[in-house]
């Protein structure tokens, strides 16, 4: 059982740019990813203990081939602790964006973020990203 659970995903309209040379475009994918404590959860903490998360970005189109550069940032959006605040240390690590295959099977190749997070101390917390294909 995992300690935080993702609450939700909520994306942003993502914008679509021709490049600057003619060759295609870029398209940029950005939302909130919501993660709160799991009320079931029962076990230790320990200050260092990270968890990873995956997620397919919502609205990410079908990537029938892989795309030339993907590219991740991430931020802290808000954050609700509890325990001793100076335990809290919280920003995502080895956070990547990449295409991943259906897991319902088929053809269809979704745009796909994983990261991991540090979970002592933290309630709740929003994560802002951005990717741009």
């Amino acid at each position: 059982m995992l300690y935080l659970e993702i609450a939700g995903v909520t994306a942003r309209r993502h914008l679509q740019v021709a490049r600057a040379d003619g060759a295609g475009s870029y398209t940029f994918y950005s939302g909130v990813l919501s993660l709160v404590a799991n009320p079931s959860f029962r076990g230790a903490v320990r200050p260092d203990d990270r968890q990873p998360i995956t997620f397919f970005v919502p609205d990410s189109a079908t990537f029938p081939t892989d795309p030339e550069s993907i590219e991740l940032e991430m931020s802290l959006r808000r954050i609700r602790t509890t325990g001793n605040p100076n335990l809290v240390t919280f920003g995502p690590y080895e956070e990547r964006a990449y295409i991943a295959p259906d897991p319902r099977g088929g053809e269809h190749r979704w745009l796909q973020i994983s990261l991991q997070v540090p979970i002592s101390s933290v309630a709740a917390v929003e994560l802002n990203y951005r990717v741009t294909v």
